[in-house]
């Protein structure tokens, strides 16, 4: 599951949303907070939309306990 301000969204539509941010904040920042389970390649994949948009994406990590 991918998430916009605690909002899911299907990653088809992933790109359309992370542009319409972009719009309203030119120099968006995306915090990417990932769960233990997530596939490098979805990872992968949303750094991609990330690099196509020119957004700054910074992935978030926990330490665990």
């Amino acid at each position: 599951k991918y998430y916009i301000d605690k909002k899911i969204v299907d990653f088809a539509n992933l790109e359309t949303e992370i542009a319409a941010r972009q719009k309203q904040i030119p120099d968006l920042t995306i915090v990417l907070r990932a769960d233990a389970s997530l596939t490098i390649q979805d990872l992968v994949d949303v750094l991609q939309l990330g690099n196509k948009l020119k957004v700054k994406m910074i992935l978030a990590t926990d330490k665990g306990a």
